[in-house]
């Protein structure tokens, strides 16, 4: 059960220059492990043979991982939803990649020796490589999940830290600001309260109200910046979350995230903090990390917004800038 359990767990969607590093890695290795340890019978092979044909099965390994891997990235990746990637579907990719390893040595094998190998052969190839490969590629991924796993909850840890305090400042009463420590929909209260303060004085001071539009200018959203609480891409829509009354908005604009995005460049506090997500940093009430990045927990919003990888740092840039202040 343990082991069902880990190979469901999140893992991220790997980049290029991940497959790049890998694999030079992997085929660094084959070579290596060939030219030195000289299995199926190379100790037979004069020296600058045995070097060639090592060096020869090395390539193959590396240049069939950065193929594939870029296959993946460019053509594959962007179809699938990052969230529902897990550890078990990384090593059977890598496993696929495996396989693909096996028949293009078999292929340079019959070239190479003008041969035809016969299909016991082409198993037998299959269970070495998959003997030799899946062992330190279950090791690198459990290594890669465990990294980013750390890395994510110790980020999420430090912000979340820095969300209390800025409560803690807000309440200044210690009974109430005991409640902060587990308490989330007190956290929510509080934050929803301190916004529609922030609403009020944005009333009195200027009149004019956040207007959010889709392609269609008819089609239009008016609400005051404070509540808005974040935006989903869906497709060719977007699906605004905003906050009235203390209950959950959300309209439907017909519009890609990018052009919202540059909508709201007036608002510091908002941030893309995934491709498909932008959020309201002071509306965030708790930050929560896993080995795909954090997930943040937003006023009124049943689901937790994505942060990814490479966005960590700007949103903890945006956060800790502009969460205690006015944006």
């Amino acid at each position: 059960m343990y082991v069902i359990s880990l190979l469901n767990k999140p893992f991220p969607l790997n980049s290029w220059r991940w497959y790049k590093w890998r694999g030079i890695g992997f085929g660094l290795f084959v070579f290596l492990f060939l030219f030195l340890f000289k299995p199926f019978r190379l100790d037979l092979y004069p020296s600058f043979r045995l070097f060639y044909t090592a060096a020869m099965y090395g390539f193959v390994t590396g240049a069939v991982i950065l193929v594939g891997g870029s296959f993946f990235i460019k053509i594959i990746a962007p179809y699938i939803n990052e969230e529902k990637w897990t550890l078990g579907k990384q090593i059977l990719l890598n496993i696929v990649l495996m396989t693909g390893i096996t028949i293009f040595n078999i292929l340079v094998t019959q070239l190479v020796h003008q041969i035809t190998l016969p299909l016991w052969w082409h198993f037998n190839m299959l269970k070495w490589v998959l003997m030799l490969g899946a062992l330190p590629v279950a090791i690198a991924e459990l290594i890669s999940y465990n990294y980013y796993l750390r890395q994510h909850v110790k980020s999420a840890e430090g912000l979340s830290k820095n969300i209390l305090v800025t409560f803690e400042k807000a309440v200044s009463q210690p009974e109430l600001s005991d409640q902060l420590i587990n308490n989330i929909p007190f956290r929510r209260d509080i934050t929803a309260a301190f916004a529609e303060k922030e609403i009020k004085a944005v009333y009195k001071k200027k009149p004019s109200l956040l207007i959010l539009t889709g392609e269609n200018q008819n089609d239009r959203l008016e609400i005051p910046h404070k509540r808005l609480l974040a935006v989903q891409a869906l497709d060719n829509y977007v699906n605004v979350f905003w906050e009235q009354d203390n209950k959950l908005q959300s309209t439907m604009l017909r519009n890609t995230l990018t052009n919202i995005s540059e909508q709201l460049v007036g608002i510091s506090c908002m941030y893309r903090c995934h491709r498909g997500w932008l959020v309201n940093t002071q509306r965030v009430v708790q930050v929560e990390g896993n080995a795909q990045g954090l997930k943040l927990s937003v006023d009124f919003l049943p689901q937790p917004v994505p942060v990814s990888r490479a966005n960590i740092a700007g949103y903890r840039q945006v956060a800790e800038q502009h969460l205690a202040d006015l944006c």
